[in-house]
């Protein structure tokens, strides 16, 4: 709030030519502040100042009120509580309108000017009906509006000429560059005047590569037009020769009857699956303009629909209750059910062999797919014609530059070995000639027995002429070893350079073998991988074949029945002697199983039995031991003692 009575003040002190400070100007009492407001709107609308002691607080309230209305003044609070504070004089609500005015001075100028000619008088309808003060009122809209198109033109050409000082700032600045430039170039063209051919010269360069490169494009695209008109070539080809082969192949019987068989398939397809089908989409489409022209149902339509569904839902029922004891007294039931069963089979058979034959046809563009990329990658790896003969030559040229360097490396091979021979010999002779060295610095150092100061002399002659002599022979044998010195060291750089170079050509040669060997050992596995994969659907199409076979003689049977016993029938006889032998086992089983409770009844009585027997045994045997045994003859009883 201090920054923005700062802002206050000082503006305030520029408008009015007041010393106000931030204290003297918060000491202003309430009358004071609202003169100074007064004096403010008075300044921005350009009308005489009043004094607020000759004006009723009221009316003060509403021409202020009148004035922020025209200025588009938005208070932040309520209106009527805004009202209420700029009558009791609020400072806050003063100050807030004092530094929207003073920061938006020139806007709150532009509007309250136009004011003072937008601003329409409010005229009573029953003075309008006066004639003159009607043509009076309308000529008064008529100025309003010349002066909304008179002011906008003013603006416009204000605009304008600010635009056109900008502009005529800009062009000033472009034509002083445009001069510099212009002396820049004129320097640039002295400079270049003694070497205009070289221009010249550059301007053909450019044009003949830019004609260049459009002779670059247009070769790659012819390229690509004949490699694609190659490749549409090569397919037609093919295409021909397995049209001439399925036309070796065929006979008119076999064109005939694969066309009846097509015929016939394509027939039963129009006859039973496209009629459901149809019947089934336009039960579809019923159903779905039903709904859109249905009308919006509520849940009293809903429960009643749901209760007239149950009720349909149970003479559904009942019909078909109705209809299981018609058709259980009805003898052609069992055919019916038989004629929809095969109906069945027949749309599942048709389903299948469609899927079949998309199959069929998908396998087979693979396959073709796949024949011409191998015929592709033949043509690609293996060259022909001019390629082939470039590649025979670079060949030679190898293998000639490869004899030349074993035929080199061969002779310095041998001159290797003369060179180490002569270094051998060399070293021989180097080494009598330190032994030589060794004896003279032996005669040197050992000093004769005879050695006297008399003979001094003579033997120091004698030492002279035999040192005078080895020198003579060092030198000899010095010279011979020079020149062999010199051919040792050329033949040591020659077989250095023949060793490097044998080392490089047999790098190079291997690196080539093993990139030769690594790509025939790929493509050979790529081959190898073709040719199984082609093994593969070979089996894949000939088992497809084999089914397509079987699928098409059961559907002529069904279609055209010769008598002859189809698979379907052998199914049923097998399944019908499986089901009676069954049948037969369970019979035995059940005899079995009746047998066998008969027989363990009569193994329990007969055990019962044995067991009865026994018991009484036993008791007979105790009772002889206990009472001992009588015996009854001649009508008399003995008793005899055990």
């Amino acid at each position: 709030m201090t920054e923005d009575l700062k802002f206050i003040v000082t503006e305030l002190n520029k408008i009015f030519k007041k010393n106000y400070t931030l204290i003297s100007f918060k000491a202003l009492n309430s009358l004071d502040l609202l003169q100074v407001f007064s004096d403010l709107l008075s300044v921005i609308t350009e009308s005489p100042k009043i004094d607020l002691r000759d004006e009723d607080l009221e009316h003060t309230a509403l021409r202020i009120l009148s004035i922020l209305r025209v200025l588009k003044y938005q208070p932040n609070k309520d209106p009527a509580l805004f009202r209420q504070k700029l009558i009791k004089e609020d400072p806050e609500t003063i100050y807030s309108i004092l530094q929207w005015l003073l920061s938006n001075m020139k806007v709150v100028q532009q509007r309250a000017y136009l004011a003072r000619f937008l601003v329409k008088i409010e005229i009573p309808p029953e003075y309008l009906e006066d004639p003159e003060t009607s043509a009076i009122y309308e000529r008064y809209i008529k100025l309003i509006e010349d002066f909304k198109m008179v002011h906008k033109e003013r603006e416009a050409g204000r605009q304008g000429g600010e635009a056109a000082a900008e502009l005529k700032s800009d062009l000033k600045a472009m034509e002083k560059e445009r001069e510099v430039i212009t002396d820049r170039i004129e320097k640039v063209k002295t400079r270049t005047e003694a070497h205009s051919h070289l221009l010249e010269y550059a301007q053909a360069l450019r044009l003949e590569r830019d004609r260049d490169h459009e002779l670059t494009l247009q070769r790659s695209q012819e390229k690509e037009a004949i490699d694609s008109l190659q490749v549409s070539v090569q397919r037609a080809d093919q295409k021909l020769q397995s049209l001439r082969q399925a036309g070796v192949e065929l006979t008119p019987q076999m064109l005939q009857q694969r066309l009846l068989e097509e015929v016939m398939i394509l027939t039963a397809i129009c006859n039973e699956r496209l009629p459901a089908e149809l019947s089934n989409l336009n039960i579809k489409v019923e159903a779905l303009n039903s709904i859109v022209k249905s009308s919006y149902i509520g849940p009293d339509e809903i429960v009643k629909l749901r209760q007239r569904l149950d009720v349909i839902v149970r003479e559904v029922q009942a019909l078909a209750e109705t209809k299981v004891t018609v058709i259980g007294a009805d003898k052609m039931a069992p055919f019916r059910q038989q004629s929809a069963a095969i109906a069945g089979v027949k749309r599942n058979m048709l389903e299948r062999l469609e899927k079949t034959e998309s199959d069929l046809t998908d396998i087979t563009a693979k396959l073709q797919e796949k024949r011409e990329k191998t015929k592709r990658f033949i043509e690609d790896s293996v060259p022909k014609g001019d390629d082939l003969k470039r590649y025979v030559a670079r060949l030679k040229t190898k293998s000639a530059i490869y004899k030349r360097c074993r035929s080199d490396l061969a002779s310095l091979r041998a001159e290797c070995g003369v060179v180490n021979r002569t270094i051998a010999l060399l070293d021989t002779k180097l080494n009598k000639i330190k032994s030589v060295d060794a004896t003279s610095t032996k005669y040197e150092i050992n000093i004769p027995e005879n050695y006297t100061q008399n003979n001094a002399a003579v033997i120091n002659s004698q030492l002279s002429r035999n040192i005078s002599g080895l020198r003579s022979k060092l030198s000899s044998l010095l010279n011979d070893i020079q020149p062999l010195r010199e051919t040792a060291h050329d033949l040591e750089e020659r077989y250095e350079f023949s060793r490097r170079s044998y080392d490089s050509v047999e790098s190079t040669t291997r690196n080539a073998l093993t990139k030769l060997t690594n790509e025939v050992d790929s493509l050979q596995e790529q081959v190898n991988k073709d040719t199984k994969e082609i093994m593969d659907l070979k089996e894949k199409i000939a088992k497809l074949k084999l089914s397509q076979e079987k699928i098409q003689h059961e559907m002529r049977f069904y279609a055209s029945p010769s008598g002859g016993q189809s698979l379907r029938d052998k199914l049923n006889d097998s399944i019908s002697s499986e089901e009676k032998k069954s049948k037969a086992l369970k019979d035995e089983e059940k005899e079995i199983r009746e047998s066998s409770n008969i027989n363990e009844n009569q193994t329990n009585q007969w055990n019962n039995l044995i067991m009865i027997f026994n018991a009484k045994l036993e008791h007979s045997d105790e009772i002889k031991r206990r009472d001992g045994i009588v015996l009854r003859g001649g009508g008399a009883e003995t008793l005899i003692l055990q």
